[in-house]
């Protein structure tokens, strides 16, 4: 007898801009950081960001140095659990009611929803376990054994090409039945699905 497995509908969700208006990453550094600190730190990325914004540097560099400035000796822990009280207490201001209806929609299909972010895991997985999501495919951050961050990331920053890479390495899929982006960072992504929605508009 044969058996024919049947493959999960698959449906990719980018979180800044997509699922949110406007981006996450510094509203939860300064969540995390004392402001003194917080300020001293900003002045110091202003050159990156100055770079960053006249493409002069890739978005994977500028994350990369932001990051280093940010982070770099915290300990894991305690970042984890305000980055807990982030997830609870702050996004849910910034959310797109349109687009979380559309993530209720496809749930209620019975469709794998699947968070894919070039932001950070450390404040998105917590959030993604509040909203059902089945897995959260974004940035990670590297630490040492004793959970110091190093200030660099563990895995490539989710961005782009990086996207399609993890959906098709973690679901072992070429395609995927739809996704929602709003830049061109998602455009690897849109281009595996049989429905692909750029600048989201709730249809």
């Amino acid at each position: 007898m044969t058996v024919i497995v049947k493959q999960p509908t698959i449906v990719a969700f980018d979180f800044d801009g997509t699922l949110t208006r406007g981006e996450s990453f510094f509203r939860w550094l300064w969540f995390v950081t004392p402001w003194w600190k917080f300020i001293g730190y900003f002045l110091r990325c202003l050159p990156v960001l100055l770079a960053y914004v006249t493409r002069l540097m890739s978005n994977d560099r500028a994350k990369a140095r932001v990051i280093r400035i940010f982070l770099r000796g915290r300990m894991r822990h305690p970042l984890e659990v305000r980055s807990r009280d982030f997830a609870t207490q702050q996004i849910a201001k910034t959310l797109r009611p349109e687009a979380m209806a559309r993530l209720r929609h496809h749930q209620k299909q019975g469709h794998h929803c699947v968070l894919v972010s070039a932001t950070l895991a450390l404040y998105l997985r917590p959030w993604a376990e509040l909203h059902g999501f089945e897995a959260v495919l974004a940035t990670e951050l590297g630490a040492d054994a004793d959970g110091r961050l190093s200030g660099q990331m563990a895995t490539p920053n989710c961005y782009g090409p990086e996207k399609a890479v993890r959906l098709k390495a973690h679901f072992g899929v070429d395609r995927i039945f739809a996704a929602y982006g709003d830049s061109r960072g998602d455009q690897e992504m849109l281009a595996m699905a049989e429905h692909g929605f750029l600048k989201f508009n709730g249809l």
